[in-house]
């Protein structure tokens, strides 16, 4: 019986070997996948990004917030 601290050991199921398949067909696709959401997720990366700097620009010439924004650890009174 193990001790209260550890884990019981879990029963893993047993893997398969790969085929030829998976090495010929299945891991280049799933490569490729991969290429084509980075490549989608790079210009949805900027496109962000410039929204961002679009609104805060807006929000400064339409005089947007009157205090500046509040830092993170104000409140934290602990020294290092």
């Amino acid at each position: 019986m193990p001790s209260r601290d550890q884990a019981p050991p879990r029963a893993t199921r047993p893997r398969r070997a790969l085929s030829h398949f998976d090495r010929v067909v299945r891991v280049p696709l799933g490569f490729l996948w991969l290429a084509v959401i980075g490549v989608v997720a790079v210009p949805v990366l900027i496109g962000m990004t410039f929204l961002y700097y679009v609104t805060h620009a807006a929000e400064s010439v339409a005089g947007g917030r009157s205090e500046p924004p509040v830092e993170m650890n104000a409140g934290d009174d602990r020294d290092a």
